[in-house]
């Protein structure tokens, strides 16, 4: 059932007036029932009238306040309806204990109490599930935990006719013939699955510690001090509490906490795809007056070759715009193409001064956009325009076992990499797409220079 959207709205409300109604009838049938005749079985019947009404509001709230629930708040309010029956049916059975005459009553409310009591774990795996992602792991502990309430339930209707799991007597109390461990095992059992995949999951270290105080500790405590046989009330009591009222309000707690930790993880994407753009945008080419130069200079030499530069050129600057565009990587290979228009006009103002050579042997991994031109322009531009016999630029790629590489390498000028200029073009556009291959790839950009003989960019983008 999805409780969600104006349609739903009244399904909500008569759900919160369902659980209403049978709290006041809770309340009714304990009252006058004399739950009062008994010390200890007053103060746990108490405890569980009010764990009722704090279900009951706390649902309430969230049914009517919440207009569209995500996938994880639709499970928690699933969760808060099984552990509200399994409270509600134990509440009333409370009532009836040690009523001669009874017995059948008592034994039925037990039953159900038992059953929905298990299937709080199966509720609360469905919500921590959706904070998970999905594997083999989460299938089978999803089997596991489904088969073993499955299990459970069968014993408990084979229990209404052979006493495996408690026994009632004629003067309505549980018989000490009968010792409940079948509970106590798959209850662990089922708490041990969700300690498993909690910490055997991606989570950092914060949300799988917050995992093990929200659900794993509040869980076992009722767990062992409701399936056992206690020394004392007040464990007995503690059991309660932990199930009815600590553990909806940690699960509310790590719900709003990994809210909060989405919330920051998309304002901080947000701030870098707004950076990355900002410094794409930044990233003009330096050659367009001269490539308009030499285009105009063509038209009257060789016009059909200045046709086919004004082509190029135009295709270079959409590609360029395109790329601006995206905040996402793209292909080396869209990566390559553009580099080659790229290379193609630069040629056409040094014919004989720029030779570029290719050795490409891995296209299909991506890389940020307008990640490696820059790098050639550099090339280019600092490399070999600044020497005066040119030189040779050679573009490369392959992959190793661990990364995918792009080396550009150039014989001209070189540099002193260790001399930084800070109001450098040169410099600020290095560091940008170093940022960009780092934040966006996880990758490195690494520069080795020798004055006089040349320099090489390497480009390692882990697979």
């Amino acid at each position: 059932m999805t409780l969600s959207g104006n349609n739903h709205k009244a399904i909500r409300l008569v759900l919160f007036g369902t659980m209403c109604f049978l709290t006041l009838l809770c309340i009714v049938a304990v009252v006058k029932n004399d739950i009062f005749r008994d010390r200890y079985l007053c103060l746990v019947t108490v405890s569980l009238v009010l764990g009722l009404i704090f279900l009951t509001m706390l649902s309430g709230y969230l049914l009517l306040k919440t207009e569209e629930p995500v996938r994880p708040m639709r499970y928690f309010m699933l969760f808060l309806l099984n552990v509200y029956s399994a409270t509600f049916f134990f509440a009333l059975s409370c009532s009836f204990y040690r009523i001669p005459g009874y017995a059948r009553q008592f034994t039925i409310l037990c039953t159900l109490s038992y059953c929905f009591g298990m299937s709080v774990y199966l509720t609360l795996w469905l919500y921590q599930k959706q904070f998970l992602e999905k594997s083999v792991m989460t299938c089978l502990i999803t089997v596991l935990i489904s088969a073993a309430v499955a299990i459970y339930a069968a014993l408990l209707i084979l229990n209404l006719s052979r006493p495996i799991l408690f026994r009632v007597t004629e003067q309505g109390v549980f018989s000490d013939r009968v010792t409940d461990y079948i509970s106590v095992i798959i209850s662990v059992f089922c708490l041990l699955l969700l300690f498993i995949a909690a910490f055997s999951s991606n989570l950092s270290r914060n949300r799988k510690f917050s995992s093990l105080c929200c659900v794993f500790l509040p869980a076992l405590s009722g767990t062992l001090s409701l399936n056992q046989d206690v020394l004392s009330w007040s464990i007995y009591l503690w059991g309660i509490l932990s199930l009815i009222v600590v553990l909806p309000l940690c699960l509310i707690f790590f719900y709003t906490y990994d809210e909060l930790e989405n919330d920051v993880l998309k304002h901080e994407k947000e701030l870098t795809r707004l950076r990355i753009s900002a410094m794409i945008s930044q990233m003009q080419p330096h050659f367009l007056s001269n490539s308009l130069a030499v285009i105009a200079a063509l038209c009257e030499e060789d016009p059909k070759l200045a046709a086919e530069a004004t082509n190029a050129f135009s295709n270079y600057l959409r590609e360029n715009m395109d790329f601006a565009d995206k905040s996402n990587p793209i292909s080396f290979s869209e990566e390559l193409n553009h580099i080659q228009t790229y290379v193609w006009l630069e040629k056409l103002r040094f014919p004989n001064k720029l030779n570029v050579e290719y050795e490409i042997s891995s296209t299909a991994f991506p890389v940020p956009a307008l990640s490696v031109q820059p790098m050639v322009e550099n090339a280019i531009k600092h490399g070999i325009c600044k020497s005066k016999a040119g030189g040779t630029v050679r573009i490369s790629s392959f992959e190793s076992s661990l990364f995918y590489c792009v080396t550009v390498s150039d014989d001209g000028t070189g540099f002193d990499v260790r001399k930084t200029i800070d109001d450098s073009k040169r410099h600020l556009g290095i560091n940008n797409t170093r940022y960009r291959i780092r934040e966006m790839m996880g990758g490195s950009l690494e520069i080795v220079s020798t004055p006089g003989e040349g320099t090489t960019v390497t480009i390692r983008i882990p697979k």
